[in-house]
């Protein structure tokens, strides 16, 4: 029993008392202690001195001591395992000794009763012998004893220490290492061991001291499905998926997936996603700010994107990942027509140009682009049937008509929408030249798809910028006319749909996926070094060691504890 469990039992002995102050003294601590309600029943005195005689030959001194084992062994005796596995002999033996007759045998019959209990009786045996000094204990077991219960560390010497077979899960090993800071000397078989059952806390502190890794893959000997999902995202993230990180609370990976899955929300201006985000919509202000948010491999993939851009060749995996597609279209100026068989992206980029030429009225260069892309036969279908939707409108600015009426027909069974245009044509032909309408479309002079309705907006910009351009100024007047005599008329009727589809010329909404870094492990969520964790440990060594603790009493000397 420690000072602060024992009760006040009286005036304490001084040497400068004399005799009989000394007697009486005495005598007022026997019948305190005799009186204690922790150590007597209601209306009785204790155990007697022949009681106390009798209770020796078990190795146990003094009537506190006696008390507290008729206590523990009453409540061992009346709580059975519900087993039926306790053998018959040593609760014999325990109701011997709590009849009045002890035996030297109580130990080992005690040993017997706790191997097939759980360890909390095991622990409470164990308190018990140790706060009395009941000599129970084999000499190791006296050693390794006093270093579990006490409450300052106490280095052991080898020899003390339990063996591998001794120390059947780990335990004492284990606690060992926690409390002198030497979880690194702990051998791999004991750490093997103790993965199964150590709290979560002292598994991540393994982690943490990389002695448990993902190669050891601890989360197949946990039996808690939580916690064998939080390892495998502590070491093994790129195993876990939506659900488990959504169960586990990881921000982290949920962030990265929904990003991933498109399902980017804006977060805080300036963090790794937003900055993805901006580049993957072809803002190429960002890149510089991106390389610092990059791991150092994704930063040489970035800077590949960009020297790509140079000469439009880029490796398979850049040109496979449409995210990042509107990047390499806003880094890439063609300088000549693009060849679309190198890859899907240069088929887009190709249509693209071509588009871009006609908006710009470079019908030269847009010619040579739709000839590049016809001769790609292999290609998209909806992007052919828009290539020679632009070669019939070439066509029809050359007023080479037959040409015009030959790509639309093989458009139209492609792309219906091809039928007005087709009907344009048809229309245009049987006209005599002078009557025929001028044959551009005035939303494609202002660089607009046809019936854009921000073309007021875009003539008026585009007035500005050739204030002091005589003849552009009179080609966009002449189209800003042509557009308002349409609505009032609300007949388009007479201009050539360009392009038939627009979403066929627009780029992938895909996530830059190659730009995306890999998964992170989760953030450690235990406390480190957490005291409930060692208390718990420090409970399992206690039960695993109770075959090499307990014994028959020793014959007592001068050198045993008692409480008396």
């Amino acid at each position: 029993m420690t000072h602060e469990e024992r009760p006040d039992t009286g005036p304490e002995l001084d040497a400068s008392m004399s005799r009989s102050e000394m007697v009486e003294a005495w005598r007022e601590r026997r019948r305190a202690r005799r009186t204690r309600p922790d150590t007597a029943a209601p209306g009785t005195t204790g155990p007697d001195g022949f009681a106390l005689r009798r209770w020796r030959r078990a190795g146990v001194f003094g009537a506190d001591a006696v008390q507290r084992v008729e206590r523990f062994l009453t409540d061992l005796a009346r709580t059975p395992s519900g087993a039926g596995e306790e053998p018959e002999w040593a609760l014999g033996t325990l109701r011997q000794c709590l009849e009045g007759d002890p035996v030297a045998q109580l130990p080992s019959a005690v040993r017997a009763v706790l191997e097939n209990r759980a360890a909390g009786d095991t622990v409470a045996a164990m308190t018990l012998i140790h706060e009395c000094g009941l000599p129970w204990l084999t000499p190791h077991g006296q050693v390794r004893l006093e270093h579990l219960m006490g409450s300052a560390p106490t280095v052991l010497p080898r020899e003390t220490r339990p063996s591998v077979s001794e120390d059947v899960s780990g335990a004492f090993a284990l606690q060992y290492a926690l409390r002198y800071d030497e979880l690194t000397a702990l051998p791999r078989n004991l750490r093997t061991r103790a993965l199964p059952w150590a709290p979560l806390g002292v598994v991540d502190d393994l982690i943490d001291a990389e002695l448990i890794t993902r190669d050891d893959e601890p989360w197949r000997l946990r039996s808690d499905r939580r916690e064998r999902d939080y390892l495998k995202a502590r070491l093994a993230p790129e195993l876990a998926d939506r659900d488990t990180a959504e169960a586990l609370g990881w921000q982290q990976f949920l962030q990265r997936q929904r990003f991933l899955d498109g399902e980017y929300e804006e977060g805080e201006e300036g963090d790794l996603y937003d900055l993805l985000q901006r580049a993957a919509e072809g803002d190429t202000t960002v890149l510089k700010e991106l390389e610092y948010a990059l791991p150092r491999t994704l930063v040489l993939k970035l800077r590949h994107v960009k020297d790509g851009a140079l000469t439009g060749n880029w490796e398979p995996d850049v040109l496979a990942d449409r995210g990042l597609w509107r990047l390499m279209s806003a880094l890439w100026e063609p300088k000549a027509a693009v060849q679309p068989r190198r890859s899907a992206f240069h088929a887009l980029a190709a249509l693209r140009h071509a588009y871009d030429s006609i908006c710009a009225g470079d019908f030269k260069r847009a010619r040579a682009q739709v000839n590049k892309f016809l001769e790609h036969a292999g290609g998209d279908p909806l992007q052919n049937a828009e290539a020679r939707n632009m070669s019939a409108y070439l066509a029809l600015l050359d007023e080479d008509l037959d040409s015009a009426l030959t790509a639309l027909t093989r458009v139209l069974p492609l792309q219906p929408a091809a039928e007005s245009n087709l009907a344009l044509v048809t229309r245009r032909q049987a006209m005599p030249r002078n009557d025929r309408p001028h044959p551009s479309n005035p939303y494609l002079e202002l660089g607009l798809p046809n019936q854009s309705a921000v073309w007021k907006q875009r003539y008026r910009d585009l007035r500005r910028e050739f204030a002091d351009d005589r003849e552009e100024a009179a080609r966009l007047n002449r189209a800003m006319r042509r557009i308002q005599q349409a609505e009032q008329r609300e007949d388009w009727s007479d201009f050539f749909v360009l392009p038939l589809d627009a979403s066929v010329f627009a780029f992938p909404d895909d996530p830059p996926a190659t730009l995306v870094p890999p998964v992170e492990p989760m953030p450690r969520q235990t406390a480190s070094h957490d005291p409930g964790d060692a208390e718990a440990i420090r409970r399992r060594a206690v039960a695993d060691l109770l075959p090499t603790l307990l014994n028959a009493p020793r014959r007592p000397d001068h050198q045993h504890r008692t409480t008396t």
